[in-house]
């Protein structure tokens, strides 16, 4: 195999003019083909040239990454990706309950619990097992006697063992955590108010061995470790002093906003979608094992932690696992302004991107090997992980919750009533 301009003797993914060789830290422009996901790379003077010219050279899909991967350089896109399909016999069948107890009623949240089953906030604060085999929901607890604001966007997280759910206002300071076997709040979560209505409310269960632990924010730029079933603080340390304006950051001081967190499926990394000040969002991970079991300083700045992305003035967006170390990301691009609809997939213990496709849009949520992006305009389309292809969409279908276990989508329709749907069918 002939060796590369970049050095590497691998197959051609595209054209990189030779400046950006030379200079790797150069701005530079994504130039589409128009044939898939093919693309040039040219620095800016480069980039204002309508055809290739001798000043080109191919490059390997690694180096090519590992450009894109600097999201921060981008100065712009030029032309479109093109996104392919593939036919399949793939639908979604729906399954709906019209006389759900909940007519009239528009749940404030919605989440999945245990095997097959629902959990709902309900308007008066009322924690609701939802079942559609089931006319009347059982009430597992409440969350009206907080200092949750009902009046506001609620998010709600149920751990995997279906025994804890934290009830959070999602651009807000303050939460709960309710024990769903008797009812008793156990913890109320509070995250200060610095800057809450830019970010995500932090906070995700997780497994470690036999224990269900919670990890939630404490402030703007701290997250803690805690027993949901005691509240017991279990990653207590002393907060780094402020250092002087334009002095060092000092070790453990963290000039970092967290916001939304995801866990792996394995229970083994942690992704944080948070920022920086320009703002910049940083999409972060770092090991939940190491955190809990050797550094109690690993979310500050602990070795395992990776930056997978950078872009100016985004962060929070649609985001899933799709195996133990990948993740798929929203958003091909630079700034907020320039991302375009695709799906982005990092190794989140090394932080390197490793591939991405064209065409997905909105909520992701993974379904073995396939992804599904919900969008309130569009409705939701399942992709081909590996492939890359468009397998089916339904444009009727926009979800309000994800069930991970049953693998269907729950939709609370207008009045009230409950419709699941499930994807049928095959890919191939």
């Amino acid at each position: 195999m002939e060796t590369l301009a970049c050095g590497h003797a691998a197959p051609v993914a595209g054209l990189c003019c030779v400046h950006l060789l030379e200079n790797e830290d150069a701005g530079y422009y994504v130039r589409f083909t128009g044939r898939g996901a093919w693309m040039d790379l040219l620095c800016e003077d480069c980039g204002r040239v309508s055809h290739p010219g001798q000043a080109h050279r191919a490059v390997c899909t690694d180096c090519q990454q590992a450009t894109v991967a600097r999201g921060f350089d981008l100065i712009g896109v030029i032309g479109r990706p093109e996104s392919r399909s593939r036919a399949t016999d793939l639908r979604f069948e729906h399954r709906e309950h019209s006389r759900s107890a909940l007519t009239g009623r528009t749940p404030l949240a919605v989440a999945a619990l245990g095997a097959s089953s629902w959990l709902a906030v309900d308007p008066e604060g009322a924690l609701l097992r939802l079942d559609l085999d089931e006319a009347t929901p059982a009430r597992l607890g409440s969350v009206s006697d907080t200092a949750l604001d009902l009046a506001a966007p609620l998010a709600l997280h149920v751990s995997a063992c279906a025994r804890f759910a934290a009830v959070v206002n999602l651009r807000g300071s303050h939460g709960v955590v309710v024990d769903l076997t008797t009812g008793a709040v156990t913890m109320r979560l509070d995250r200060g108010s610095y800057h809450t209505k830019h970010c995500d409310y932090s906070v995700a269960f997780f497994r470690d061995g036999e224990r269900t632990l919670l990890v939630h924010a404490t402030g703007w730029n701290r997250l803690d470790l805690s027993d949901p079933a005691s509240g017991a603080l279990l990653s207590a340390r002393e907060p780094p002093s402020r250092g002087e304006p334009n002095q060092p950051i000092r070790a453990h001081e963290l000039d970092y906003f967290h916001c939304g967190l995801t866990v792996s499926p394995n229970d083994e990394w942690l992704v944080d979608d948070g920022w920086v000040w320009h703002p910049v969002g940083i999409l972060t991970s770092l090991s939940l094992r190491r955190w809990v079991r050797e550094n109690v300083w690993e979310s500050e700045d602990g070795p395992s932690q990776r930056r997978l992305r950078e872009a100016p003035y985004y962060w929070d967006g649609p985001r899933c696992f799709v195996g133990p170390r990948i993740l798929a990301t929203w958003g091909f691009g630079g700034d907020v302004d320039k991302l375009i609809d695709a799906a982005l997939f990092h190794d989140v213990s090394t932080g390197k991107l490793l591939r991405w496709f064209p065409g997905p849009r909105g909520a992701f949520e993974c379904d073995g090997n396939l992804l599904l992006a919900s969008a309130a305009d569009t409705g939701t389309a399942v992709w081909d992980i590996e492939t890359g292809e468009k397998l089916h969409e339904d444009a009727t279908l926009k979800p309000t919750a994800w069930h991970p276990v049953s693998r269907r989508f729950l939709t609370v329709l207008p009045q009230g009533g409950l419709r699941e749907s499930s994807l049928s069918g095959t890919a191939w």
